[in-house]
């Protein structure tokens, strides 16, 4: 396991090397990001690059026309992962570079749970007074709750404010216990 740890985290530094000196890397992340989405909700499209029953000028192909408007640092590691036999990593190896680039960029994702949807401009608020709280770019997405009762809870990596009536309840049993 520490070996495959170590053959994605050399191929996603290797891309983050690349483009850590390019203006646009925030640009790039998200392209990277785009690309396993894209590649998640098409499953069997992986094992189609993996294959060895296609050669590799018709994998560059497909790729080209699959991924030819994405960065070509992106591109070109498709490609190379394809040669090398490393493809099925991709996601892994996309994820890291997301990951390389966020810290880099200090740029954190969190996740505010409430009881009800929150409307854009209110978690723009959050984002906003957390970002100054916690000397970073946050990002925030909204997901239902129903166990809150009332109130909110965010989380982003090991920073949690739990300020919802479960929270509170279950503060006060463990008090009584």
């Amino acid at each position: 396991m520490a070996n495959l740890n170590e053959l994605i985290y050399n191929w996603s530094f290797a891309l983050f090397d690349l483009a850590r000196n390019e203006t646009n890397l925030n640009a790039i992340a998200n392209e990277a990001a785009k690309i396993v989405k894209i590649i998640k909700k098409n499953k069997n499209y992986l094992s189609l690059l993996n294959s060895y029953e296609i050669n590799d000028e018709d994998k560059f192909n497909l790729v080209n026309q699959t991924f030819g408007k994405f960065h070509i640092y992106i591109v070109n590691t498709i490609k190379l992962a394809i040669r090398q036999h490393t493809i099925k990593y991709l996601i892994s190896i996309l994820n890291k570079f997301v990951e390389l680039t966020n810290e880099k960029m200090n740029i954190k994702y969190g996740i505010i749970f409430t009881t009800y949807p929150l409307e854009n401009k209110d978690i723009k608020k959050f984002e906003i007074k957390l970002s100054k709280k916690l000397n970073a770019d946050i990002h925030l997405t909204n997901e239902i709750d129903e166990k809150l009762i009332g109130g909110i809870k965010i989380k982003i990596d090991d920073f949690l404010i739990d300020n919802s009536f479960f929270g509170k309840l279950q503060k006060m049993r463990k008090l009584v216990n």
